[in-house]
């Protein structure tokens, strides 16, 4: 048989679009809604702003490294700063870093409004666009099934067939089908979906849903995570940036990759659902998608944690000192910043204890390491908070992976 002869043509084939009643993911849904809503709870919203900011990154190293691109944090930081590698791969990598920043940023500006509805194939399409649009030419050529190099053309559907694993995603002339169905059964507005308990776990059966239609020739896994992001930040359970679902579901790249393709499956018997996917191993997919969550945002509240933090900050200062760049009472413009979000620059010498001069020194020795940031064409403006990816293995250890860390450290020891 031809894969044109084996491919989905008609919408009710990914059916079901919602699990069949399950207690179990119900209860993790509402876990999952009552430990997002404290965890901006204790920051300062400046300092929130901060730290989400230091996030993207990292939500952009996992997302990439999912796809095999292995882009090192230190070569991100480097981007951020314009600083690219010499040789043409590496150098793309960064700017495929970069891409994905920016359109993460965009995308949470994008979803605050009621009405949005982050299914709709416009927003799909634009995320898309939004992506590849800051891709270098490396990464905009891909091999068709015949083995073809074909373009990717950003927000545009794809117009030839895919198969991906063993599963051979939709037709490419019904797509338009499968993606108003998609569009219209998720709307956040519908009347079906008023229960918030129902939206959460739709968000699992839709990321699952939507890897499957596979709506574009490439790009298709980081448009379905940054659509996840959409999707928390919609429902109020990632206002603040303050977690990454795309680093739970890297940590755990295996389960992740084995329950998407476990969903493709169609049903194994009268038992397993009405549709024609497996309900069971949709359910798992939701359990696994839903677990990782909990798991990322439990393990962020910790790592906020007020007097874990204020710790973690001594123990920078403390190896910034014994380097030579930074002087003991750094640390109390730190805190401050931490816990206020801002100071006033004629704080500095009050907090330290210090001179005019010597306190507007330490403060330039910590902006200069990306840890404060201020607006030089402004006199007046206020010192912020700001944390750079290469203080990350103290400041906010294990967000990289071990051997990423070790790299990190040694380079900030190194300076």
């Amino acid at each position: 048989m031809s894969i044109k002869e084996g491919v989905y043509r008609d919408p009710t084939t990914m059916e079901p679009l919602y699990p069949e009643h399950s207690p179990e993911l119900e209860s993790l849904a509402m876990t999952l809604i009552a430990e997002s809503n404290g965890l901006a709870a204790s920051l300062h919203p400046l300092t929130a702003h901060a730290i989400a900011d230091f996030l993207r990154p990292m939500n952009s190293y996992y997302s990439n490294l999912i796809e095999g691109h292995d882009t090192h944090p230190i070569d991100i930081e480097k981007a951020l700063h314009k600083d690219f590698a010499n040789d043409k791969k590496n150098r793309a990598l960064q700017l495929e870093a970069l891409a994905h920043i920016k359109v993460s940023e965009r995308i949470f500006s994008k979803c605050l409004t009621v009405e949005f509805n982050p299914y709709s194939t416009d927003f799909l399409k634009w995320i898309h666009q939004s992506f590849y649009d800051e891709l270098p030419e490396y990464f905009r050529k891909v091999k068709n099934l015949e083995g073809d190099e074909t373009d990717v053309i950003p927000g545009e559907i794809r117009t030839c067939f895919v198969k991906v694993g063993k599963h051979v995603a939709p037709d490419w002339k019904h797509l338009s089908a499968f993606l108003n169905r998609f569009e219209t059964y998720y709307n956040p507005s519908d009347a079906t979906n008023r229960s918030k308990i129902r939206r959460v776990i739709a968000m699992a059966a839709a990321h699952h849903r939507m890897a499957w239609i596979h709506p574009f020739v490439d790009g298709n896994g980081r448009v379905v995570r940054l659509l996840s992001d959409a999707c928390f930040r919609h429902e109020g359970l990632n206002t603040a940036g303050l977690w990454s679902m795309t680093r739970g579901l890297a940590r755990n790249e295996k389960d992740y990759k084995a329950n998407l393709a476990n969903a493709d499956l169609v049903r194994f018997n009268n038992y397993d659902g009405r549709g024609n996917l497996s309900n069971s191993m949709l359910t798992e997919f939701c359990r696994f998608y839903l677990m990782t969550a909990i798991d990322q945002v439990t393990y962020m509240k910790k790592m906020l944690g007020i007097d874990t933090m204020l710790n973690r900050i001594d123990n920078y200062v403390d190896l910034m000192v014994a380097k030579g760049l930074l002087k003991h009472e750094t640390r109390y413009i730190l805190e401050a910043v931490f816990l206020k979000g801002e100071i006033a620059r004629g704080e500095v010498e009050r907090i330290t204890g210090k001179s005019d001069k010597t306190a507007k020194a330490m403060a330039h020795s910590l902006i200069k390491l990306g840890l404060l940031r201020v607006d030089v064409t402004n006199h007046l403006s206020p010192y912020q908070a700001c944390y750079p990816i290469s203080a990350s293995p103290v400041l906010f250890p294990s967000l990289y992976p071990t051997g990423k860390e070790m790299d990190m450290l040694n380079a900030m020891k190194g300076l």
